[in-house]
């Protein structure tokens, strides 16, 4: 019988646990059972052998930290660390983890090189390992219901997580007036629950809340407070070189200057939503608002439109410009997608009239999708124009992604169009019920609510307060 060493078989079983790790799925992260962090946990393994192997870096799936979504993978932390590889010509690879002390023990046991967490020096990561300089400074700030009210004796929910935390779980921003309650839940997770109303408040970072204020509008934040602290990423202690290259390419005026840059954009939320068309030079309750009236009218009759809302829907897709093409390659003055327009018998041959005809055919067709299931006529036509701006099968991923989340999936109000925003989150559009996948779900939010609005006030009312 062959016989192995102890030396052959931990090597053997080491290997095979990579190996269920690189198998595992990468958005929902790894979680092991709590475990004890000892002085003899450490393995040797520094820049030399990474260079042999992999960086591995254990992210926090959050969007300032690691974000999959389809043909990127985004995140400040993971981006700047994304550099560093490159600067230290070394492959390297995400591993999501979605608990602390797996974390923290994947680290100390070499499957993984850096914790990437939002994390302090005087954090949880930081007892018994290294930490590199500060890569950004962060303050604090409330996560709130936009109109909620809250009152000092409302708790404030913390995320374990939470960079304003030391290890023996204190604020270390001053002093607060409000009940802290420290939740174990990834600030993402809780920052949706705050977007759903089911917890009042929330503290977070004013680098998350910048990130987030685009492309999550059902939560506003406010209060910016406390000093400041700074950010880090979090080595094993004996990996002294590995830490030494890292401080070494974090000083880099060249770098300094991208990260500044990086930062900034993570600011504006890697926004791409086109800028709101403004109003002026629309008439208020006028008989005229464009040169293609008549057209409006003409074919909104033969759908049962309101025509004004054709206008709408015109003016916030083009601005009337004909000429117009939308970065996704939506075409004309209704800025209709080419596989779309075709389907409505759209052609070049027909015009402005046939593109107006088109849409109108299109918005009829939308309208019948909902016609049964939500019954009211100003629900539906938020349904239809949601379908309109995404495509009907996003709409319906949020009706049933509402259904999950125990939302009314025939009001849009409120209920579908928060789980419309939540598409935009891995959590969301992973799940089996999204078959659609990835939407720019703050984007719909937004052109429900402004074509909404536009087309009250065309007719001298206002449909959102409806």
């Amino acid at each position: 019988m062959r016989k192995f060493s102890a030396e052959a078989l931990g090597t053997g079983l080491f290997a095979l646990l990579l190996l269920a790790l690189a198998l595992l799925p990468s958005v929902g992260g790894i979680h092991f059972a709590k475990a004890e962090h000892g002085a003899n946990d450490l393995i040797r393994r520094d820049l030399r052998e990474i260079h042999k192997d992999t960086l591995r870096v254990l992210v926090l799936p959050d969007a300032l930290t690691y974000e999959p979504r389809p043909g990127a993978r985004t995140g400040l932390e993971w981006e700047l660390l994304e550099r560093f590889a490159r600067w230290e010509k070394v492959a390297i690879k995400p591993i999501p983890v979605s608990d602390r002390d797996s974390m923290y023990w994947m680290l100390r046991h070499g499957l993984g090189d850096i914790i990437a967490a939002q994390t302090t020096q005087a954090g949880w990561a930081s007892p018994g390992n290294a930490c590199t300089q500060g890569y950004r400074l962060v303050a604090c700030m409330r996560a709130t219901v936009p109109g909620g009210k809250t009152q000092a004796k409302d708790s404030l929910a913390v995320s374990a997580w939470s960079p304003f935390l030391d290890t023996l779980g204190r604020l270390v921003t001053g002093d607060s007036a409000w009940r802290v309650a420290i939740k174990p839940q990834p600030p993402e997770v809780l920052l949706t629950s705050v977007a759903l109303g089911r917890t009042k408040q929330l503290l977070v970072s004013d680098a998350t809340a910048y990130m987030e204020a685009k492309r999550l509008p059902l939560v506003e934040f406010k209060d910016r407070t406390g000093r400041s602290v700074p950010l880090v990423f979090v080595v094993r202690p004996n990996s002294e070189k590995l830490l030494h290259a890292l401080d070494t390419w974090l000083a880099l005026s060249p770098e300094r200057e991208v990260r500044r840059a990086m930062i900034e954009a993570y600011e504006n939320g890697l926004d791409t939503r086109k800028v709101r068309a403004s109003r002026s030079g629309l008439t208020l309750g006028s008989d005229s608002i464009s040169p293609f009236d008549s057209l409006f009218q003409l074919h909104a009759d033969s759908s049962s439109l309101d025509w004004k809302l054709l206008a709408a829907v015109a003016y916030k897709e083009s601005s009337f410009d004909t000429s117009a093409v939308s970065y996704a390659g939506a075409g004309g003055l209704m800025q209709m997608m080419p596989a779309t327009a075709a389907a409505m018998g759209v052609t070049k041959e027909g015009g402005v009239d046939g593109h107006i005809k088109g849409a109108s055919q299109y918005l009829h067709t939308l309208n019948a999708i909902w016609q049964r299931e939500v019954p009211r006529d100003d629900q539906r036509m938020k349904f239809v124009l949601a379908a309109y701006n995404a495509g009907p099968g996003h709409v319906k991923d949020a009706q049933r992604l509402a259904k999950t989340l125990e939302l009314d999936p025939s009001r849009w109000d409120g209920n579908v169009e928060k789980a419309m925003v939540l598409l935009n989150r891995p959590r969301y559009f992973t799940l089996p019920l999204a078959k659609n996948g990835y939407c720019r779900g703050q984007d719909v939010y937004f052109y429900v609510r402004e074509v909404t609005g536009l087309f009250g006030w065309l007719r001298g009312n206002d449909m959102e307060k409806k």
